[in-house]
């Protein structure tokens, strides 16, 4: 089955969609009623994609498509080969089928992508996704992308939109979209990958003032969002929010969840269930003020063309909520999560031991990680822990993390480990900081003398290994000279080493190189700065039986 992601403005909300070779097992096709429900496919679906519905005044909704017609034969976006989204009104019926259409007049639609809009209560105003294009000009990223966008109308008697301004908090660097407003008009909800995003995209919302004005941006938190993709809000006359994720538990891809708008840090996450949510992408849902009937967009199996417009009703006519049910007592936990890597070339480090610590250091957590190198703990909020990270031939590592006090957070503990060795031109050598002499001098520095010490804890750690300290010189000065003086200066290392770790002797030995393995081109009759030359008088200590290191 020929799969195609389609992101629309290529950055943001993702909705898979499917060439037209559905497979018709009649056991993988989610039911067209249930015994509370009958959903259709509405006729007015193309063979491209059409989605998000928005009531429209009396019998008339808003929805988008790319279809091609006269008012949109332009050329086509490369995300998905199909037209730029466009705005189209529809007259319904009372089976809510759509009896009639046509584009949507005044400033609502552009070259670029137009969708999903939301209207106050008396439709004078619309609040409406588009790319970030205002006057005529592209707003684009530092990687030449250009985002979504919010943007707000005037609506006129006649239904056409003017006086189009930008919401305040757009930007050419993230993504802002999916705009719904609460039932009192006083706030709004929106998809964001804005900066304080928790996953991919998140739901945020701002308070409108009565000049008109926003508030800062709040992202609902973690109840709502997690690290996957929560999108396409919608505040029911209830006050239920129905929102779209592809992280909290579902049966496909986008699954369409609620909870109650008033508690969400608190609230319960519900999926919906069928005949909403299928294996597939179900999202933008909506209800009419009712609560009887609405519509959704889904791209399952079995329907016209790529993401189709469904329209649903409560066959019993009962309401769809019919008492908000009391709050459950859901403890306050978070997650406490994170990846292990090798600080130097940030590589996964598999089978690298995770330990956390409660505050009175009673072992809560312990865990090899998998080839992806993550952990995760769910704790109980406002905690204290230390987690440690561990891994044979890297220093172990440890850090301090706290648990808030927002339910579902997640608290993110990446931890990067040093290793202990690395290759040389072909040598493994136990991966200190270079040791530096003064000019024509073999003592040990301060600075030298905290790279030794690391020399020396490596040895008590690995009692089977032999190592080998090779000391190297600047060229100015004889050649036999610096032969000389290398070689007092790996005796001094040596010696540093075996009297601050009481080694055997057969443990370790000292080689000098002189002047003959510079690392840059500072050799006789080059000029050098002093920094240069510098870099060449170093102590290596390599490993002579790297075989006998525990991996």
């Amino acid at each position: 089955m020929k799969e195609v992601i389609f992101y629309i403005s290529l950055a943001f909300s993702f909705i898979s969609t499917f060439a037209q070779e559905y497979d018709e097992d009649p056991s993988k096709r989610i039911p067209d009623h249930t015994d509370e429900y009958r959903i259709a496919n509405l006729e007015v679906n193309s063979y491209d994609s059409d989605f998000g519905v928005t009531y429209f005044e009396d019998n008339k909704i808003l929805f988008s498509s790319t279809r091609k017609d006269s008012d949109n034969s332009g050329k086509k976006w490369k995300g998905n080969n199909q037209r730029f989204l466009n705005f189209y009104v529809g007259e319904t019926d009372d089976l809510g089928n759509v009896i009639s259409y046509e584009s949507l007049k005044g400033e609502g639609n552009t070259k670029f992508h137009e969708s999903n809009a939301t209207f106050n209560k008396d439709h004078t105003k619309v609040y409406f996704t588009r790319n970030n294009f205002y006057e005529s000009k592209k707003g684009l990223s530092k990687d030449r992308k250009m985002k979504l966008s919010i943007y707000i109308a005037d609506v006129d008697a006649d239904g056409k939109w003017h006086n189009t301004v930008p919401f305040p908090y757009n930007s050419d660097e993230y993504n802002n979209g999916h705009p719904t407003l609460s039932l009192d008009g006083k706030t709004m909800y929106f998809t964001s990958d804005m900066p304080g995003t928790i996953g991919k995209t998140d739901i945020f919302k701002v308070e409108i003032t009565e000049t008109g004005t926003f508030t800062v941006p709040e992202n609902l938190g973690g109840n709502v969002n997690t690290p996957g993709r929560e999108m396409f809000p919608f505040i029911a006359a209830d006050g239920t929010l129905y929102f779209s994720s592809d992280y909290h538990k579902g049966k496909g891809k986008l699954d369409i969840f609620k909870t109650d708008s008033d508690e969400l840090e608190l609230a319960a996450i519900q999926n919906i269930g069928e005949p909403f949510n299928s294996s597939r992408d179900d999202f933008a849902f909506v209800l009419n003020d009712n609560l009887l009937e609405g519509y959704f967009s889904s791209n399952r199996p079995g329907g016209r063309g790529d993401d189709d417009i469904y329209y649903f009703v409560n066959k019993n006519k009962s309401k769809i909520i019919k008492k908000k049910e009391p709050l459950p007592d859901i403890p306050c936990t978070n997650l406490i999560s994170g990846v292990i890597t090798d600080k130097k070339d940030e590589s996964i480090l598999e089978n690298a031991l995770v330990e956390i610590f409660d505050e009175q250091g009673n072992t809560v957590y312990k865990v090899k990680v998998g080839p992806d190198g993550h952990y995760e703990y769910e704790t109980p909020c406002e905690k204290a822990y230390t987690i440690k990270a561990s891994k044979p031939l890297y220093l172990d590592k440890e850090i301090t993390v706290f648990a808030t006090d927002v339910l579902g957070q997640e608290v993110v503990a990446n931890i990067s480990l040093v290793p202990e060795i690395t290759k040389v031109n072909g040598k493994i050598v136990i991966d200190i900081e270079s040791i530096y002499f003064d000019f024509d001098d073999y003592r040990i520095t301060p600075q030298a003398a905290l790279e030794l010490d690391k020399v020396i804890a490596f040895m008590n750690k690995y009692p089977k290994v032999i190592i080998e300290g090779g000391s190297h010189t600047d060229s100015r000065g004889r050649a036999d000279y610096n032969m000389q003086l290398s070689e007092k200066r790996a005796a001094s290392t040596v010696n540093y080493i075996m009297k601050n770790g009481h080694f055997d002797a057969t443990r370790i030995s000292a080689h000098g190189f002189g002047e003959t393995q510079l690392v840059n081109n500072c050799s006789d009759g080059v000029r050098c700065s002093d920094e240069e030359h510098a870099k060449n008088r170093r102590t290596e200590f390599v490993i002579i039986n790297a075989d006998t290191l525990e991996q």
